[in-house]
């Protein structure tokens, strides 16, 4: 076999541009496939990974949108948290969030951000740890105090390298507050948006000072208990708001229920099929590496007939000479797949890097792409193999 590899190379390098391009063909294909397979698991990664930023476990309500001829959507209320709270065996945490633009100043520096005000346990609802002081607690909500925490970028565009927290900051230009803590930075969302721009401030704060309105919120998160099913949570919600908000039976819902779970199954069966689409797409390219391959090998024959008749002559077997020429398809096939999971690999990590994805790897398409392109070698090296094999030595011998 080493002989055969040897004479293989050597018939490959007498001709290194014909060789060149069809390895390049190959290679193009190997290296689009795991390219594409890797970005769809990327993909997958980011997404997923934004989910678990915005807090696990967690079923969202929203407010639902005006609908023609029916009546005003009913804000979320106080009167909503306390009503779920209530269920205390069935939910942990239930967190109203009311957002604004706004801008903040300090000492001459400005920053506009979005407020976020909510409850204390805005924090642990959305996992998000402090880097410096902490939360602020029921009691801040209860007097409606004037404190606020800060989200990294606010807090770096602001300060800089200074620890903001005891800091007098001016909110909407209209409320001084004091930096209790700042958060610890979650990134940019897949959408391209800031995750860390972002002062969250008691709600009660909020609309006592700023807002200068009774509390209605657009959004509450809802973290049931862990021996708590989805489906039973979620119908314990639709049951709780529908009698908060006074809705007749039959009467559709003024409010929108979605859990994480839900976006997230719908994320990985999409990213799934994306998947497996984008693999599929780039396999068409290893099938014409493989064409070219086999139509390269028929030239090969075609120029070396005499060659053929002349080892046939001097004792070369049909089955020796069909090895021959697969075992130099096969090589082309490795030096292109080899080549081509190579790049794949460095396309994958640029684009990775490029895209702040997680980097991700497919060993599993690698291995795959390396056995395809070794069975592609064979299979598109057969027929060339088995012509040079069934030549008359003769024949060709008088061939020129």
């Amino acid at each position: 076999m080493n002989e055969l590899v040897k004479m293989a190379l050597k018939s490959l390098a007498g001709n290194l541009l014909r060789t060149g391009l069809t390895v390049l063909g190959l290679m193009i294909g190997v290296a689009a496939f795991i390219a594409m397979v890797s970005f769809g698991q990327g993909a997958r990664s980011s997404v997923l990974g934004q989910f678990e930023k915005l807090g696990v476990n967690m079923i969202s309500v929203s407010r639902a949108g005006a609908r023609p001829g029916g009546r005003p959507p009913s804000p979320l209320t106080d009167q909503d948290v306390d009503a779920l709270l209530a269920e205390s065996e069935m939910f942990e945490l239930a967190v109203p969030v009311a957002s604004m633009g706004t801008y903040v100043t300090w000492e001459g520096r400005q920053h506009v951000t979005t407020i976020r005000a909510s409850g204390p346990g805005f924090a642990q609802i959305n996992d998000w740890l402090s880097t410096s002081g902490g939360m602020f607690d029921a009691l801040d909500v209860s007097q409606r105090a004037k404190v606020c925490v800060l989200g990294a970028t606010p807090a770096k565009m602001l300060f800089g390298a200074i620890d903001p927290v005891g800091e007098v900051i001016e909110v909407h230009g209209v409320l001084r507050c004091r930096v209790i803590g700042v958060l610890a930075p979650k990134g940019v969302a897949t959408s391209g948006r800031d995750l860390d721009d972002i002062i969250v401030m008691p709600a009660s704060t909020f609309f006592a000072h700023i807002a200068g309105t009774p509390p209605e919120y657009w959004s509450m998160d809802i973290r049931p208990r862990a021996r708590v099913s989805r489906e039973v949570a979620r119908a314990v919600i639709i049951d709780t708001l529908r009698h908060t908000h006074g809705l007749e039976p039959g009467t559709e819902d003024d409010f929108n229920v979605k859990s994480n779970d839900d976006a997230i199954k719908v994320a990985r069966e999409v990213s799934a099929i994306l998947t497996r689409l984008l693999a599929g797409i780039a396999a068409v390219s290893l099938l014409v590496g493989g064409i070219g391959i086999m139509n390269i090998q028929l030239v090969s024959v075609a120029e070396r007939t005499q060659e053929i008749g002349i080892r046939a002559a001097i004792g070369a077997s049909p089955a020796q000479i069909m090895r021959q020429f697969l075992v130099e398809a096969v090589v082309l096939a490795m030096v292109g797949t080899l080549l081509g999971a190579l790049l794949g690999a460095a396309i994958s990590l640029a684009v990775a890097y490029a895209m702040h994805w997680p980097v991700t790897i497919p060993t599993g398409a690698m291995t795959a792409a390396t056995v395809f392109g070794a069975g592609v070698g064979v299979f598109f090296g057969f027929l060339p193999a088995r012509r040079a094999a069934q030549l008359d030595p003769i024949v060709a011998l008088r061939r020129e």
